[in-house]
């Protein structure tokens, strides 16, 4: 009877539409992980983004870092932080983000001192070659050396000789041992045979605020940090570092222009990644990074600031002048007279 029959599939047909159903979802996995990865990189950053300055707040690079974080965090849509680590002239903080996680979430917002403490210490707590990798650069920070406006001294000349004739040292601050102001103030010291004392700091406010508190006699300072102390009429700025004058504060003499030769490199400041972040992930940090110093108002904020913005940089060119720069001031080191500690 009709009621009495029923049509069942062929056993090797249901064992062939089980098998394949269970391909097509395995396949479906498959499609599901190989597209989580782009996701995941398209959608960089996801959560707040932090930039470790290895020194205090309130100084030149600290500016800067806060400045160019505030335009990533509009860009981004995320919190993007700066977290201060001073000390060591800058090595705390880049050992910390050396050891961080490669994942493009924890950065190094750094300067000068980066490839400067590999020659002037014995012992460095990193390898930048192969602890970090480049993004870019960020900008170039012309320095000036200054005393108090009451110090008596105007020019280069009148600040020589006093350190030549003086019974006891003229005191010089600086963002730590082996900083680019310490190496200024050696390469001064030796070239004109001067009686000058080394006073170290953890960053060049610091040193600033104890120039103005009288507890130091010189020091070393950004353009972009003392430009308002100069325009205050608080420090008289005696002589810049660099081929040419500032746009800034175009009235001070360079070195060269005063009669010292070869106190001409420039600081600067750039940002890098832990060894090993994801190649999309540091594209797109050089990317959005380099559309953030090239906006109009951030650059324009930088050069009131006294600071010249670098709008053409990316990973392999910021290598290459890291790796020129660490061959530069290992020999400006050498002829200051620095030695290894």
């Amino acid at each position: 009877m009709l009621h009495s029959l029923e049509l069942r599939p062929a056993p090797h047909r249901a064992r062939w539409v089980h098998g394949a159903s269970l391909a097509w979802a395995a396949a479906g996995l498959l499609l599901a992980a190989a597209a989580q990865p782009a996701s995941a990189q398209s959608a960089f950053p996801d959560r707040p983004v932090t930039f470790v300055m290895p020194g205090p707040p309130g100084g030149g690079p600290d500016t800067v870092a806060r400045l160019v974080a505030a335009k990533l965090s509009t860009r981004w849509g995320v919190p993007v932080l700066v977290e201060n680590k001073p000390g060591a002239t800058g090595m705390i903080g880049a050992e910390a983000v050396a050891r961080s996680e490669r994942n493009g979430y924890r950065l190094l917002f750094t300067y000068t001192a980066l490839v400067q403490a590999p020659a002037v210490f014995l012992k460095v707590p990193y390898d930048v070659d192969r602890d970090f990798a480049p993004i870019v650069q960020i900008a170039n920070a012309p320095v000036f050396l200054a005393v108090r406006a009451d110090s008596g001294i105007g020019s280069l000349k009148e600040f020589i000789a006093a350190a030549r004739t003086g019974v006891k040292p003229i005191s010089y601050g600086s963002f730590g041992i082996g900083s680019s102001y310490h190496i200024y103030g050696e390469a001064l010291k030796r070239s004109q045979g001067l009686n000058l004392l080394h006073v170290p700091y953890k960053g060049e406010a610091l040193a600033l605020a104890d120039l103005l508190g009288g507890q130091i006699d010189s020091s070393f300072v950004s353009v972009g940090t003392g430009a308002p102390q100069v325009s205050a009429g608080k420090i008289q700025a005696l002589a810049l570092v660099g081929k040419s004058r500032s746009t800034t504060l175009p009235r001070i003499p360079t070195f060269a222009e005063s009669g010292v030769e070869g106190i001409d490199a420039v600081g600067w400041f750039g940002v890098l990644a832990p060894a090993g972040t994801p190649q999309p992930v540091i594209d797109k940090l050089a990317a959005d990074i380099d559309a953030a110093v090239a906006d109009p108002a951030v650059s324009a904020k930088l050069r009131e600031l006294g600071f010249e913005p670098v709008t053409d940089s990316n990973p392999k060119t910021f290598q290459d002048f890291l790796r020129a720069e660490a061959r530069r001031w290992k020999q400006l080191i050498s002829d200051a007279g620095i030695k290894p500690e």
